[in-house]
């Protein structure tokens, strides 16, 4: 039998397990660095219940687990709605509970007309939809503080406000979180995706195979715009709270919808090859141009270079004057209908697409001088 070689040995003992340990672990930075502000804000309310001793202490617990989020206005949205929602839930379910203690017989109906008021007011105001949940456990389960109502909807909201402000602190103190990081990184990505579309797009006038699923491609946009809509509301909220500072200006998410839908004019104009040849070598020149610009710009975010307006602008001039030579040409003028809608549909969206361009360039020049 061989003697093992030393290779053989560090397979045996495990050596390679931590590396692969440490290096997954790595890769899921932000999930770790969230279990663990969860964990911290539930001991510290936990502590906190047990020495202050509310009647039902556990609830504190429990809005510190719901309300840790991944940022820090996500936290303070979060805290803020199921503080306001439980303010609403405690006076109803106490006004529930006087009434019960007056008509104990018609426990069930006014039980159901309580949820049914909260609920109404849910539907319009959605941030308080904990509301009939707290008034009915108030109602339900009030017997077992031996409290009056009010006393109890006191209690209640002074365990939730017990969890709010620990679930905001853990969230600030430990590996804090800005939503304007997530904002940053959200705009960084979506530029990138159009950015890969416009690619392949070049590809398509150049006579190969994009390789990019332009419907898959849409889909994603459509749900990072989405998620960038959402990384803006928790920014305000920090903002408001005087936390810290948002620099990426509404005007941002409305410029890269714009440049979406550009992307998806121009694809339309390129599902079939053009019908004036001349013109698809000045249109990729102008998309491949247009897609380096707008990488180059939302590089500017995490301090890159300043884009080329040049390089930018020339391409654009060079794709004007293929269109006017078509023009001079007659080549447009001998089109059947819905080959001169597909050439002018490119010609109408490459120039939206510059004009967006330039548009989104400038605003992310303004984030940047309100960030330095």
């Amino acid at each position: 039998m061989a003697e093992p070689t030393p290779g053989d040995w560090r397979r045996f003992t495990g050596v390679a397990l931590p590396r692969t340990a440490l290096k997954a672990a790595a890769a899921r930075q932000t999930e770790i660095r969230h279990a663990i502000r969860v964990s911290a804000a539930v001991g510290a309310a936990f502590a906190l219940a047990t020495l202050l001793r509310p009647p039902q202490g556990y609830w504190a617990v429990f809005t510190a687990v719901i309300v840790v989020q991944s940022s820090l206005g996500a936290t303070i949205t979060a805290s803020v709605e199921r503080f306001m929602g439980t303010v609403v839930g405690a006076l109803a379910g106490a006004a529930a509970a006087y009434f019960h203690a007056r008509w104990p017989d018609f426990g069930g109906v006014i039980l159901c007309v309580t949820v049914a008021l909260l609920s109404f007011v849910v539907s319009m105001r959605p941030a308080l939809k904990v509301a009939p949940v707290t008034a009915v456990i108030m109602l339900i389960g009030g017997t077992s503080t031996h409290f009056d109502p009010l006393t109890t909807a006191w209690f209640r909201v002074a365990e939730i406000t017990v969890g709010s402000v620990v679930g905001v602190a853990a969230t600030l103190l430990i590996f804090p979180a800005r939503a304007h990081a997530s904002v940053v990184a959200s705009v960084q990505k979506i530029a990138n995706l159009e950015a890969q579309v416009l690619d392949n797009h070049v590809a398509i006038l150049r006579g190969t195979a994009g390789p990019v699923d332009n419907l898959k491609a849409q889909d994603e946009l459509r749900a990072a715009l989405a998620r960038l809509q959402g990384a803006m509301t928790e920014a305000d909220r920090e903002s408001a709270s005087k936390l810290s500072d948002r620099s990426i200006s509404e005007a941002v998410p409305r410029t890269l919808w714009r440049l979406r839908n550009d992307t998806v004019m121009v694809g339309r104009t390129l599902q079939a090859p053009l019908p004036a040849p001349g013109l698809a070598p000045a249109a990729a020149d102008m998309l491949e141009a247009s897609a380096a610009f707008l990488r180059a710009s939302a590089a500017l975010l995490a301090d890159g270079p300043r884009p080329d307006r040049l390089a930018f602008a020339s391409a654009h001039q060079a794709f004007q004057g293929a269109v006017e030579a078509l023009r001079r040409e007659g080549v447009t003028r001998d089109l059947e209908f819905d080959d001169a809608a597909r050439v002018f549909g490119l010609v109408f969206a490459v120039e939206n697409l510059f004009g967006n361009l330039g548009d989104f360039e400038e605003r992310i020049e303004e984030a940047v001088a309100k960030k330095d």
